[in-house]
């Protein structure tokens, strides 16, 4: 899981990956075997790709097979709370879109009778 580097008791590696949201600006590190991955930005909770440093190949990636299979489940409950999310905003906006009917019917009424 990616850190925040201002707070004085995250300890920085040599092999930690240091970069920054790309929608938020704050300052992300991760271990490098997070390179490649996609992660939710701790500050605004944006879905970030972890880069590639330069030199590195994801094949360099000594994970073991539980270390896979830990980050495909950890994977999976992203994916299940970015839908969750997905869903909640899909019915907040068919809301929304029946609250803006409802006024632009007062408003042609108002027009009509003026």
């Amino acid at each position: 899981m990616a850190e925040e580097t201002s707070d004085t008791s995250v300890e920085i590696r040599d092999t930690d990956i240091v970069f920054d949201c790309p929608e938020c600006g704050k300052s992300l590190v991760i271990d490098y075997r997070g390179a490649g991955l996609q992660i939710n930005c701790s500050e605004c909770g944006a879905s970030v790709l972890v880069p590639i440093p330069d030199g590195m190949e994801l094949n360099d990636l000594d994970l073991d097979p539980g270390e896979i299979l830990k980050q495909l489940f950890a994977t999976r409950r992203n994916y299940q709370k970015v839908e969750l999310k997905l869903q909640a905003l899909k019915a907040k906006l068919v809301r929304m879109q029946e609250a803006l009917g409802v006024m632009q019917e007062v408003v042609a009424e108002g027009i009509s009778e003026s």
